[in-house]
C-alpha cells in the first residue's frame, strides 16, 4: 500500500480515530447486551446498559502496578461500567449511593432527584476534581462548588464556573462545606498530610468527605512512593515512578494506600468507615466516608 501524502493523512487521521472509537463503542454495547448488563443508575436514576471498556486500563499500568489478572479485571470494572445515559462509572455510582445513604431523603433513589429535592438545598458541597456523571448532575444543586487544579493559574480563580483549587492549600473559609467529594485524587497529592488537614478545616463539624482511592488487596501499610521537591522536580522513593492513568504517563502517584488508610485519616480528626467492602481481588471499588469529628 503506497504511503499517503501528509496533506491527505492530516484530514484522514481524525476520521480513522473516530471510526475506531465508534467500533469499540459498538462492540462494548453489544457485549453488555449479550451479558444482560442492565442496572438502575444511582446517579441519573434511569435503567440502562453498563458498558465495560477494557481499553480504559492500559497494559502498561497493569504491569507497573503488578496487578494479577483478577485485580486487573476488577480495576477495569471500577474505572468503567459506564452508564449509557449519564456516563457515570462504577466508582461514581457507588459514591452516589454513599451520598444517598449519608444524607437520606424519603422516596429519593437517585442523585439526580436528591440534588433537586428541597431537603438538600441548604447543603454546601465541594467537588475536588471532576467526577464523571456526578459532576453534571450536581451542577444543578445551588450549593455545589466544583474545582480542578492548574498550577499555572491563581488559586481560587473561577473560570467557566469551575474554581482552581490546590487540595493542600484550599482558598475556602473554615467550616464551609457539609460534604466534600474526591475520587482517585488523594494518591496524586504530593503532601497527603496537608491535604487531609485542609479537608478537615473546610468541612463543618459532622461534615463528610466521601471518596475513592486505589488500594491493592494485601497491601497492609500506606507508603510514600515519590516526593515533590521545592524546585518542582520529583524524587522517586519506591521505583518505578507510577502514573495514572497510563502507568508511565499521566499524573504522578505520590502515595500508595494500604489497609491502614482509615486509621491514618482518623489521626486528622475524622471517623472513617468503608462501604462496598471488603476489598478483594474481584472488587476494588470501595468508598470511604470520613466524618469530621
Amino acid at each position: 500500500m503506497p504511503r499517503l501524502p501528509d496533506w491527505l493523512k492530516r484530514p484522514l487521521i481524525p476520521i480513522w480515530n473516530a471510526a475506531h472509537r465508534l467500533a469499540w463503542s459498538a462492540s462494548e454495547t453489544a457485549e453488555a447486551l449479550l451479558r444482560g448488563r442492565f442496572e438502575r443508575c444511582a446517579v441519573c436514576g434511569r435503567t440502562g446498559l453498563m458498558r465495560l471498556r477494557r481499553r480504559a486500563i492500559p497494559q502498561r499500568l497493569i504491569a507497573l502496578w503488578g496487578l494479577t489478572a483478577r485485580q486487573a479485571d476488577a480495576l477495569v470494572r471500577k474505572e468503567t461500567l459506564d452508564c449509557c445515559w449519564c456516563g457515570s462509572r462504577l466508582r461514581g455510582r457507588r459514591i452516589a449511593q454513599a451520598i444517598l445513604g449519608e444524607y437520606p431523603v424519603a422516596h429519593v433513589g437517585s442523585l439526580r432527584a436528591w440534588a433537586a429535592h428541597p431537603a438538600t438545598q441548604s447543603l454546601q458541597i465541594a467537588e475536588i476534581n471532576r467526577i464523571d456523571g456526578l459532576h453534571q448532575i450536581l451542577r444543578r444543586h445551588p450549593g455545589f462548588v466544583p474545582s480542578d487544579y492548574e498550577p499555572s493559574r491563581p488559586r481560587g480563580e473561577v473560570r467557566h464556573g469551575v474554581r482552581n483549587e490546590d487540595l493542600t492549600a484550599l482558598t475556602y473559609a473554615d467550616a464551609t462545606f457539609d460534604l466534600l467529594l474526591t475520587s482517585e485524587t488523594l494518591e496524586h497529592v504530593p503532601d497527603l498530610e496537608r491535604a487531609l488537614a485542609e479537608i478537615h478545616r473546610v468541612l463543618k463539624p459532622g461534615g463528610r468527605h466521601i471518596f475513592t482511592v486505589p488500594v491493592q488487596p494485601g497491601a497492609a501499610a500506606t507508603f510514600t512512593r515519590a516526593q515533590l521537591r521545592p524546585d518542582g522536580s520529583i524524587v522517586t522513593l519506591v521505583p518505578p515512578l507510577l502514573h495514572h492513568p497510563g502507568g508511565d504517563t499521566g499524573y504522578p502517584v505520590f502515595t500508595e494506600f494500604g489497609a491502614d488508610l482509615p486509621e491514618l485519616i482518623d489521626r486528622f480528626g475524622f471517623s472513617t468507615t468503608i462501604v462496598f467492602g471488603p476489598l478483594s481481588e474481584d472488587d476494588l471499588a470501595q468508598v470511604y466516608i470520613s466524618r469530621r469529628i
